[in-house]
């Protein structure tokens, strides 16, 4: 006799019910074996699995639980839930790489927004002995759960979280002051401890370990705070003798600024391949002088393609600046063209360590600009100099184009030994950034 389908539906459904009430009742060897009941007849019922598996688990039998977790995964392999569960379970084994690969694929289902298949990873890669990748999850973990106002406090923590997140905390705490220390070492064994206190004194800053603020409250650098090196918007041109030859050079390369600027309002323009502009293109002048114009010259260190090309002498004028040379990070430099009645301003900048350098190029027509809420003029072959943690803003009152070339130089009252720290400190910031953004 042939069993009436929906009569074995109703009674499969029957004993999910049944192992429900067991379970709510506190029967749990009981509900355990309706649970079994219910794979018989129905062996993909994901509940069923993974309540299994969590008996198992409370048994201590990991290799158990592992099985019914992967045939629950096997039912639908995009279960956020079911792989956290296996994730955990294959922790608990100590089976790290499946540990990882599992928690990784919750974190990939859920776009990177998972934050505790974040932290359980990064506990996994600690587990593991991979102290610098658990360092970054970690602290990602961090970070994304704080944006979003969890993690804060123990009230905004979920309580089965709470140690794993304290321990996070503490273990990011340690790893990056660890991780920038050990840069500033082979410092220690070269140079005399004083010669770098100023350096130890920023780091301690970054980190959030010293409450030391700037001298001046208008400087506001994103990146790095170097106490003690004053806190004057402007600086003096006497302090550097090159300015002078430099300026005198850069003007003598006004037809390739010119060339680059045409370029640079082509609608076909790259910014990395000048030489795809077409030949018949034009732009309205007016246009064009009506607007705020930058033209990249360097960025994050490296000249782009287009200016090697258009501008060989610009960049040997640029050359005998002292740049703030930094793999991957600087320096940044461009041509800045503002219009009639325009303004035009930067952020503040990264480091007080940095300063920005402006010089008016041939044919500007005189500019204004503010650093710190000071005003200062500046007439075509002048330059200025001033700190980039005060911010700039540039404005154009006269009826003609202000051009301006503006980089970025060190603070002249750094030492050599204290640039080519500060230059040390900040690639390994870069490297844990960019780490951390692609983690």
């Amino acid at each position: 006799m042939l069993t009436d389908p929906g009569f074995a539906s109703n009674s499969t459904n029957h004993t999910v019910e049944t192992a429900q009430r067991l379970l709510r009742e506190g029967r749990v060897a009981e509900a355990e074996r309706a649970f079994l009941d219910v794979l018989a007849a129905q062996p993909e019922q994901a509940e069923a699995l993974r309540f299994l598996a969590k008996a198992a688990m409370a048994r201590g039998d990991t290799g158990a639980a592992i099985e019914w977790l992967n045939r629950a995964a096997v039912v639908d392999r995009n279960d956020i839930g079911v792989l956290m569960e296996l994730g955990v379970a294959y922790r608990i084994a100590d089976r790290f790489d499946a540990s990882r690969y599992v928690f990784e694929r919750a974190l990939e289902l859920s776009e990177g927004h998972n934050t505790t298949a974040r932290l359980l990873l990064a506990n996994v890669l600690e587990l593991d002995e991979r102290p610098e990748m658990a360092l970054i999850q970690y602290f990602r973990a961090i970070l994304d759960a704080q944006r979003t106002g969890h993690w804060l406090d123990d009230n905004s923590t979920q309580e089965g979280l709470r140690p794993l997140v304290q321990h996070a905390m503490q273990y990011v705490f340690e790893g990056r002051r660890a991780w920038f220390s050990g840069v500033l070492e082979r410092f220690r064994d070269e140079m005399p401890s004083a010669e770098l206190d100023r350096i130890d004194r920023t780091l301690a800053i970054y980190l959030h370990d010293s409450n030391e603020r700037p001298a001046d409250p208008r400087q506001r650098p994103t990146m790095l705070y170097v106490p003690d090196l004053g806190a004057a918007p402007v600086i003096g041109l006497s302090r550097f003798d090159w300015l002078a030859a430099c300026t005198t050079c850069i003007a003598a390369t006004s037809t390739e600024i010119d060339t680059c600027l045409a370029l640079h309002d082509k609608p076909s323009l790259s910014a990395f391949n000048l030489g795809m502009v077409k030949d018949d293109e034009t732009v309205d002048s007016e246009s064009v002088l009506s607007r705020v114009r930058r033209m990249a010259i360097y960025h994050h260190g490296i000249p782009l393609e287009g200016i090697r090309q258009q501008a060989p002498q610009l960049l040997a004028a640029m050359v005998n600046m002292p740049l703030v040379r930094i793999p991957q990070h600087s320096p940044d430099a461009e041509i800045i063209a503002i219009g009639p009645a325009m303004q035009a301003s930067t952020p503040f900048g990264r480091s007080n360590s940095r300063c920005g350098i402006v010089i008016a190029l041939p044919g500007s027509a005189p500019i204004e600009i503010t650093i710190g809420g000071e005003l200062h003029g500046l007439q075509e072959g002048e330059a200025l100099v001033f700190d980039s943690s005060f911010g700039v803003e540039y404005s154009n009152g006269c009826d003609s184009e202000a051009r301006l070339l503006a980089s970025e130089i060190w603070h002249p009252d750094l030492t050599p030994f204290e640039r080519e720290a500060l230059t040390a400190l900040t690639v390994a910031i870069v490297d844990f950034d960019t780490k951390l953004e692609q983690a």
